[in-house]
């Protein structure tokens, strides 16, 4: 089997899991799991049940009472469906690594790293060596893994205390590389190292980012540009997708970014993300 694009090889085990057809329900099963599915795929960092049976609503413009909602949560049929699209997904991506290598070419990288970090609890006596945050000693496992292969490409281990943007795989191993992390690594310093170094990134902005809009792609009027992105009130543009191009100017340095927001229903603002500018990676790559 050959698929161009995860979302088909996704559907393509949902449908053939998942009734789509169900006379005593209203919300057949299959369109009850994507719901779910694309719940919590959305950008939100809380997932009440209520919020999702109004998403749920929403989205497919039919009406599911709170009593019937949790009773399908709650059944045996709902986990019985959720593990045999698992089960199907791990067959049908082990079974053709054309995904991850379509993927990356439709990217333009070699490979896609995460990077994030877990704390592990230690008694209290250990505190001298590894003093925590939370507890008063623990060890922290920061580590890299392969999106597509699941390898782990670099770890390290640090007293919980330590933070984050301290630890973080060495940027000549990025290059080529899309290697995404949390708001727990952010510094400027860091991005301009992965893009010198020819790699790209993914991450959340930072709330108290000051990045100014060189360029609209869509979601704003032109009249925003040269303003700085997070002090715009943009309530009135929820719903929309915003993208657009911008600068900061760090260390002499003018740093160029994509960014792209996304409105959150539940917290009633954007979510931002933001990414190395390929055009301005290439220069880098010349120099």
């Amino acid at each position: 089997m050959c698929k161009n694009n995860p979302l088909d090889v996704l559907k393509e085990c949902l449908e053939k899991v998942v009734p789509s057809q169900d006379g005593r329900t209203t919300i057949n099963p299959l369109e009850f799991i994507v719901c779910l599915v694309f719940c919590y795929l959305g950008d939100s960092k809380t997932f009440a049940l209520e919020a999702i049976r109004r998403f749920m609503k929403a989205s497919l413009d039919k009406q599911i009472s709170r009593s019937a909602f949790w009773e399908r949560l709650a059944g045996d049929r709902l986990k019985n469906h959720l593990r045999g699209v698992v089960a199907e997904l791990m067959v049908t991506l082990t079974s053709s690594v054309t995904v991850g290598h379509q993927l990356l070419k439709h990217l333009g990288v070699t490979a896609i790293w995460l990077t994030d970090s877990s704390s592990i609890k230690l008694w209290a006596s250990a505190k001298n060596h590894f003093p925590g945050t939370r507890t008063a000693a623990g060890i922290k496992w920061h580590a890299t893994f392969d999106l597509l292969t699941g390898m782990l490409t670099w770890f390290q281990l640090t007293p919980t205390a330590t933070h984050d943007r301290k630890c973080f795989p060495a940027v000549e191993l990025l290059k080529g590389k899309l290697v995404i992390f949390d708001l727990g690594y952010w510094d400027y310093g860091l991005l301009y190292a992965i893009e010198k170094a020819g790699g790209f990134f993914l991450s959340r902005l930072k709330s108290n980012a000051v990045i100014y809009i060189a360029e609209v792609v869509q979601g704003l009027s032109k009249q925003v540009i040269g303003q700085a992105l997070l002090s715009l009130n943009l309530s009135h543009k929820k719903g929309n997708i915003i993208e657009v191009f911008t600068t900061k100017l760090y260390g002499g340095h003018l740093l160029r970014y994509r960014v792209i927001g996304f409105w959150n229903p539940v917290e009633k603002g954007y979510h931002w993300y933001i990414e190395v500018d390929p055009i301005v990676q290439t220069t880098f790559s010349r120099i």
